[in-house]
């Protein structure tokens, strides 16, 4: 059965350790941005600047991480772990003594540099489960494992964020995530045991943008992210409309509880159809999901919505995430996955960025239409990637 691959992945102590010290490591990856807004906001009341300043995180992040990622795969990730996560928490302590100030001129240098050293632990822990299981049955499972984890990250931590700020102050909730960080990332780092061995200099290859179909298929990530940060934005502004920004954690959260139960259901099963035939059809239910954000108003349906909404998420991230490790080369996979994370940021900031404008000029609701447009043309991106991914392997073994 598919369902004891789940429990071969985890019985040995050492995957369950660095499995854990990915989840708390990655827990603020959940929380920034809706952090940011709320501390932004609480300061200045301008939904455009919070976003800018979310957004100049979220570029600074997509540009460094596949450099990070590639300088894990030949230095060893723990070694270049370290020094990212400190810089990363000097960024966020300049982004809190910007608000804490006034000098929000500190705001945009400060979030520069918390988003170059934005540590890429789910690339990493990606790789470290593809250095163990890659090219077999395993792998998919343990791809399902990362997505969920990342569900339950996205359900937990704007909780946690937005009850932080509300019942304590928005830059407590700040000083959470980056604790969280720290603690994980160290930890993660510590685990050299589980490391992928690091790659040759004489191995490193050209860039994997000359893959063809990898760069439609980042294109995709791109435009998936768009849907994410839109999102976020528009349920804190739609919330906010309500006269209750508490909310605005719980129904980011019910996205991710569809999108966690669908990721467990597509890694349990053992699917026949192609990877192209499943990226289709999960990149079709998502655009038809995130219509009922633009048209439910109260809250309640709000949620029901945005569980509808999550629903294809997990399974699309799955088969993007399958894609990448056929067509990069193995020693390369913190690289490879890293470009995910990248082209998934810049998208968020995208989003964030539009739907921000949006809620500032007309409401929270309204902004919800820039993400069931970008669920359009990610479908349309789709079928233009399912052409290009059919012959992964020779691309791959060009760069080798």
């Amino acid at each position: 059965m598919a369902d004891n691959d789940f429990k071969a992945l985890l019985a040995p102590p050492e995957a369950r350790w660095f499995v854990l010290a990915g989840f708390v490591g990655r827990l603020q990856m959940s929380m920034l941005g809706i952090a940011t807004i709320l501390l932004v906001t609480s300061a200045t009341g301008s939904y455009g600047l919070a976003g800018a300043v979310g957004a100049t995180i979220l570029i600074s992040q997509a540009f460094a991480a596949p450099r990070i990622g590639r300088l894990g795969d030949r230095l060893g990730q723990g070694r270049v772990l370290r020094p990212v996560l400190l810089l990363h928490a000097v960024g966020l302590a300049g982004i809190m003594g910007g608000v804490a100030t006034g000098q929000h001129w500190l705001l945009f240098p400060s979030a520069v540099l918390a988003g170059l050293a934005f540590p890429p632990l789910g690339p990493m822990v990606r790789s470290r489960w593809a250095a163990r299981v890659g090219g077999t049955p395993l792998l998919k499972a343990a791809f399902a494992i990362e997505s969920a984890i990342d569900e339950v990250i996205y359900i937990v931590g704007p909780v946690i964020a937005t009850t932080v700020a509300v019942a304590v102050s928005p830059s407590v909730g700040y000083v959470a995530g980056m604790v969280l960080t720290l603690a994980g990332g160290l930890s993660f780092a510590a685990m050299r045991r589980t490391e992928p061995a690091p790659m040759p200099v004489a191995r490193t290859g050209p860039s994997l943008l000359r893959i063809p179909a990898l760069r439609v298929t980042l294109l995709f990530a791109l435009v998936l992210g768009v849907v994410l940060g839109s999102s976020e934005i528009a349920m804190v502004g739609f919330a906010a409309d309500l006269g209750a920004t508490a909310l605005a954690g719980p129904l980011v959260g019910a996205l991710s509880v569809g999108s966690l139960l669908t990721g467990l259901w597509y890694g349990s099963r053992r699917w026949r159809s192609s990877l192209s035939q499943r990226f289709l059809a999960f990149a079709a239910c998502l655009a038809a999901g995130l219509i009922p954000l633009t048209l439910v108003t109260g809250a309640p349906l709000m949620a029901l919505a945005s569980f509808v909404a999550g629903a294809a998420l997990a399974p699309t991230l799955i088969v993007v995430y399958e894609m990448v490790e056929s067509l990069v080369p193995g020693e390369r996979s913190s690289e490879g996955f890293a470009w995910v994370q990248s082209a998934l940021v810049i998208g968020l900031a995208a989003g964030v960025q539009l739907a921000g404008q949006v809620a500032d000029a007309l409401d929270g609701h309204h902004a919800f239409r820039v993400t069931a447009a970008a669920g359009a043309v990610a479908l349309v991106t789709v079928v233009l990637a399912t052409r290009l991914t059919r012959r992964v392997r020779p691309a791959a073994e060009a760069l080798r």
